[in-house]
């Protein structure tokens, strides 16, 4: 009997797609898990009442390697943000800590693993000399950059390590830590609308563009909506916080604390790579 082309080519796609390799990953950098104190501290509570993030968790892996030590893409994907967030001290003399140099890789995950598509690698307090820019088609082990100077402003004053961490999806997405943020201000003290009312109540998300979310009330049982009712368009982007400082936009997830919740949202970082090694 003679099998239609079709359900050949058909066959011939399925069998490829499960022999295909899962994507390899590496360390960011050598040393990468005697860097790590102890087992790391991926999703650790900061209970340190003197410290600026007490009371949240750790998303990442801090790396304790000296100053000037190469940092590599993971895996094979593209740069979507290489640029400078500093840290700043005010008026008051509180220091509001920021990320220092950060670059943010998109990794596709072709085929998916374990029902992601992509994920993100997020190095953090870089040196100034970053070696890639957004748009670039890095390769694994590919220098993207170094860690930056102990306590210098390149790398956010804080003492030299790499922050390092996975994100769980595309760099663009309405993560859920963002939406559960966005639901707990309109319950409660409501979300800013400008020179208008602020809207408050039952809110739903409705994605405008790759970067932008349109938050709105939700309709009612019968599917009316308030005409009077007010609406925001948010951006999925946040700019630095220091005076003066105008860097390219970062993904609104990207940060190095968070609450408990948040944790799920990012991988362990020395455990999944380490199962993912060539």
């Amino acid at each position: 009997m003679r099998l239609d082309p079709w359900f050949a080519r058909a066959a011939v796609a399925a069998a490829l797609l499960a022999v295909a390799p899962a994507p390899a990953f590496q360390f960011p950098c050598d040393g990468y898990l005697g860097g790590l104190r102890g087992k790391g501290n991926f999703g650790a509570h900061i209970a340190d009442d003197g410290s600026p993030f007490a009371g949240s968790w750790h998303l990442a892996e801090d790396v304790w390697l000296p100053a000037g030590t190469e940092v590599r893409a993971v895996a094979d994907g593209v740069v979507k943000y290489s640029d400078f967030s500093p840290s700043w001290v005010d008026a008051q003399k509180r220091v509001h800590w920021n990320l220092g140099n950060v670059v943010v890789i998109e990794h596709p995950l072709d085929p998916p693993v374990d029902g992601l598509a992509a994920v993100c690698s997020v190095s953090v307090h870089l040196a100034a000399d970053r070696r890639v820019a957004a748009g670039d088609a890095v390769k694994r082990g590919q220098p993207i950059g170094r860690i930056g100077k102990d306590r210098s402003e390149e790398n956010g004053l804080y003492p030299a390590h790499l922050h390092f961490g996975l994100h769980r999806g595309p760099y663009l997405q309405i993560a859920p830590s963002f939406r559960r943020q966005l639901e707990e201000e309109a319950r409660t003290t409501g979300i800013a609308t400008g020179d208008g009312p602020p809207l408050k109540g039952e809110i739903e998300l409705v994605p405008q563009s790759e970067t932008s979310v349109l938050v709105r009330v939700k309709p009612d049982k019968a599917g009316a909506r308030d005409p009077r009712a007010p609406s925001v368009l948010l951006s999925l982007l946040v700019g630095s916080t220091a005076p003066g400082k105008k860097p390219a936009d970062i993904v609104s997830w990207c940060s190095g604390y968070g609450d408990r919740a948040t944790v799920d949202e990012w991988l362990p970082p020395s455990t999944w790579i380490a199962a993912r090694k060539p």
